[in-house]
């Protein structure tokens, strides 16, 4: 077997890490279209945000829950990890690729009021409007669809009807 050898070296690829959030009110989804697209697919996004290497001991929650509320004002419950893909960075970022993690998580308090620094507008889509196939990135629809899955695998069963009856019997 041969192998070749050569001078040059190959440089390790370099990427980003954004996390963004899903986040759910009743039956409709909040997308934002921020001043920096961050996410691929036009100008619909999310909330989030791209870790930098001072982000702190791996505390995505927390940097995640402290965005949303610079951003839009507004409180979420447990975020829980529900999609990812992986992108080209833009030529300015200094990366090759970036990876974007997707945070599912119920709205929980506050009015939305959008930054205007940081979002150029913010409203509530609902579901129905998300999952018509090409209105939004598909990103976006399967994060959607895996969030509601494993809600739904996470909501506790209700419980068979009691057989107990209190009475007589005539």
């Amino acid at each position: 077997m041969t192998s070749i050898h050569t001078d040059e070296q190959t440089l390790p690829a370099t990427y980003q890490v954004g996390v963004f959030a899903l986040i759910r009110n009743r039956d409709a989804y909040l997308i934002v279209q921020p001043r920096q697209p961050l996410l691929p697919g036009g100008r619909q996004g999310l909330p989030g945000l791209l870790l930098g290497g001072s982000s702190g001991l791996n505390l995505v929650e927390m940097n995640l829950r402290r965005v949303v509320r610079e951003q839009v004002k507004l409180v979420v419950s447990d975020l829980k990890l529900v999609g990812s893909h992986a992108s080209r960075s833009p030529q300015d970022s200094g990366a090759d690729a970036r990876l974007n993690l997707i945070f599912g998580t119920e709205y929980s308090a506050g009015i939305l009021d959008p930054n205007p620094e940081q979002v150029a507008a913010a409203d509530w889509i609902p579901r129905t409007e998300l999952l018509e196939p090409g209105a939004y990135p598909e990103w976006l629809a399967a994060a959607v669809r895996d969030f509601e899955t494993t809600q739904a695998a996470a909501a506790p069963a209700e419980p068979a009807p009691s057989r107990l009856r209190f009475g007589r019997r005539r």
